[in-house]
């Protein structure tokens, strides 16, 4: 499809906000969504507020990936990635170029992209923790997550996309080294902890008996949240699955 029209719209919208924006912020204005943040930042006046109403939110999540794969936008890291336009964007804004993609580049196509789609829907019918969702909700939300890994998006800023809280980000980054399924996340914790941080926890999890997770807070919970320390347990349980694959 031309994407150039939607691109335009998604420029101009960040440009009305004025201001660094979550991704949730920017699909929910383009949505014409009256979120906290938009009565907050009383953002719903604004000419482009609801520019984007007739398409769904995995649309316009698309439409953002591909702006900023094309270099149209970026993500300021020291605001939680908050996504702003290049100066190539704004020049695409006032003069727009052709910018053709994929038919229907949803989470659908985001699927075919992911390694064995297939295991993941079966280890999801089988793993007890999936009671209480649908096999297939499951497995959306672990594709996603893993898709967002893949693209180097900040775990906290895809909570907040995803209506999440980080510890139920945690939470399926955990099921996933149960089900031995190796991701890189140091591009997360190399930001949040720090390399010296992560080694001193890495030491830690690697020479202690259990990486019990009580036992971890009682050595260093008036160091670290716990929140940090489980992104450090993840790490480690995600090297241990690189070095044995088996």
């Amino acid at each position: 499809m031309e994407a150039k029209e939607q691109i335009v719209k998604l420029i101009k919208s960040l440009g009305e906000i004025n201001m660094p924006a979550p991704r949730q912020l920017l699909i929910d204005f383009m949505m014409g969504r009256r979120s906290r943040q938009i009565e907050e930042y009383e953002l719903f006046d604004k000419e482009y507020f609801g520019v984007g109403e007739t398409n769904d939110e995995d649309f316009w999540a698309s439409i953002i990936d591909v702006a900023y794969e094309n270099g149209l936008l970026k993500q300021m890291v020291t605001k939680k990635n908050a996504l702003v336009p290049t100066a190539t964007g704004k020049k695409f804004a006032k003069k727009p170029k052709s910018l053709i993609i994929p038919d229907d580049e949803s989470i659908n196509e985001t699927e075919s992209e992911v390694p064995e789609f297939d295991s993941i829907l079966e280890q999801a019918q089988k793993d007890k923790s999936a009671a209480g969702h649908s096999v297939s909700q499951l497995a959306k939300q672990q594709i996603k997550l893993i898709t967002a890994i893949d693209r180097h998006i900040a775990l906290d800023s895809y909570a907040e996309s995803e209506g999440l809280g980080l510890d139920e980000v945690l939470d399926e980054l955990e099921l996933l080294a149960e089900q031995k399924r190796h991701l890189d996340i140091t591009y997360f914790t190399d930001e949040v902890l720090g390399d010296d941080c992560m080694n001193e926890l890495l030491d830690y999890f690697e020479n202690a008996k259990s990486d019990d997770m009580v036992k971890a807070m009682k050595e260093y919970g008036d160091t670290y949240e716990e929140e940090e320390l489980r992104l450090a347990r993840i790490v480690f349980r995600m090297n241990r699955l690189s070095s044995n694959p088996s």
